[in-house]
C-alpha cells in the first residue's frame, strides 16, 4: 500500500518537480498551497496546471494562508520567473481548487488517515502551524513531517536564513516545537546533493519526454539564477526532500538535535541548532547533514524518463 501524504507547497519551478515525484512515490491525498515564492494566485495556477499536465486531476488542491503569520516577506520572481514557471506562459488550468481551507483539510485528513498521514512540507510552514494552533492533538495523528528548510550558515535569502524559514519564522518555530516527528533537509545539504550541472541538464534534454520538456521549461530561470549567484547549476531542494521521504537511504548522515528559529531583526529566519544539547527540554528533530547525490539524480532521471 502506498504511503498517504499531503504535499504542502508554494508552487514554483522545483516545487512542481517535487510534486511530480510525490505523485510517483506516494498516494497524494491533497495539495495545500501557502504564500511564498511568487504571487499567490500564480502558485495556485501552477499547482493545478502541473496536476493536469501529469494527468492527475483527481488530486484535490486546497487554498491555505495567503501571507505568513506576521506578514513580513517578499516573493522571489528573480529565482523562479514572474509567474513561477520560468518563462513559460502556461495555459489557464480548467481544474479548480476545493472550497475547504488548507489547514482544515490537514486536520481532517489527519483524522481520516490517523497515524499514517505524512506531510511533505517543502514551503513556508504557515499552513501546518495554523493547523496545529487550531488542533494541537494533530501531532498524535500525523506520522511524519518532512521539512525542506533552514540553513546552518549559508543563507540563500539573508546571510543566515534560508527562504522557507525566513518567510515565516514564527510558523517554523511553532512547528518545530509542536512535537511532530520531523526530519529537516537544510539548504546546504540540498546545494551539495541536488545541484544539477550542465551535464545533468544535457542528459535531461536528450530524454525528449513530456516530463523532461516540462522540467526544462519550469526550471530555466532557476538555473540561470543559481549559476548567477555562484552555484554550479540549478539547485532542487524540494525534489531532494521528497526523494529522501520516499527512500531514507538517500540520507547518508544525520543528527538529532533541538532546533529553534530566530524571529527577530537581521537574523530573522535563522535555524538555531542546539549542537551541544544545552537545552535539556523540548523534542529533538532529525537534521540531514549529508545526502546521496547519485541516488537522488537516479530517481529524478527515472521520473523524467517516463512518457
Amino acid at each position: 500500500m502506498r504511503r498517504k501524504v499531503i504535499f504542502d507547497t508554494d508552487t514554483a519551478s522545483d516545487d512542481t518537480i517535487a510534486l511530480m515525484l510525490s505523485l510517483d512515490f506516494f498516494d497524494v491525498v491533497g495539495v495545500t498551497i501557502v504564500a511564498g515564492n511568487v504571487k499567490y494566485e500564480y502558485e495556485v495556477e501552477n499547482a493545478l496546471f502541473t496536476l493536469e499536465y501529469l494527468g492527475r486531476e483527481d488530486v484535490p488542491v486546497y487554498l491555505g494562508a495567503q501571507r505568513p503569520i506576521m506578514g513580513l516577506w517578499r516573493t522571489v520572481e528573480e529565482v523562479h520567473g514572474e509567474r513561477g514557471m520560468g518563462r513559460w506562459n502556461i495555459p489557464k488550468p480548467s481544474k479548480k481548487p476545493e472550497n475547504e481551507f488548507a489547514s482544515d483539510a490537514i486536520i481532517r485528513l489527519s483524522k481520516e488517515y490517523c497515524c499514517e498521514l505524512e506531510i511533505l512540507a517543502v514551503s513556508p510552514l504557515t499552513n501546518l502551524a495554523l493547523a496545529y494552533l487550531k488542533d494541537p492533538t494533530i501531532v498524535n495523528r500525523v506520522k511524519k513531517v518532512w521539512i525542506m528548510g533552514g540553513a546552518f550558515t549559508r543563507g540563500n535569502t539573508t546571510e543566515i536564513a534560508e527562504f522557507n524559514f525566513w518567510v515565516d519564522p514564527e510558523a517554523a518555530e511553532i512547528v518545530l516545537n509542536s512535537g511532530f516527528n520531523i526530519t529537516i533537509v537544510p539548504w546546504e545539504v540540498t546545494e551539495e546533493a541536488a545541484t544539477l550541472t550542465d551535464e545533468d541538464w544535457d542528459k535531461i534534454s536528450k530524454l525528449r519526454t513530456r516530463r523532461a520538456e516540462f522540467f526544462i521549461k519550469v526550471n530555466e530561470v532557476l538555473r540561470e539564477y543559481s549559476k548567477r549567484v555562484g552555484s554550479k547549476g540549478s539547485v532542487h531542494p524540494d525534489s531532494l526532500t521528497v526523494t529522501i521521504a520516499h527512500d531514507n537511504s538517500v540520507i547518508l548522515e544525520s543528527i538529532n538535535k533541538k532546533v529553534d528559529v530566530e524571529t527577530c531583526n537581521k537574523a530573522r529566519g535563522a535555524m538555531l541548532v542546539d549542537w551541544y544539547d544545552l537545552n535539556k527540554n523540548g523534542k529533538k528533530v532529525e537534521i540531514v547533514t549529508k545526502a546521496d547525490s547519485v541516488k537522488f539524480k537516479s530517481y529524478l532521471f527515472d521520473a523524467l524518463s517516463k512518457t
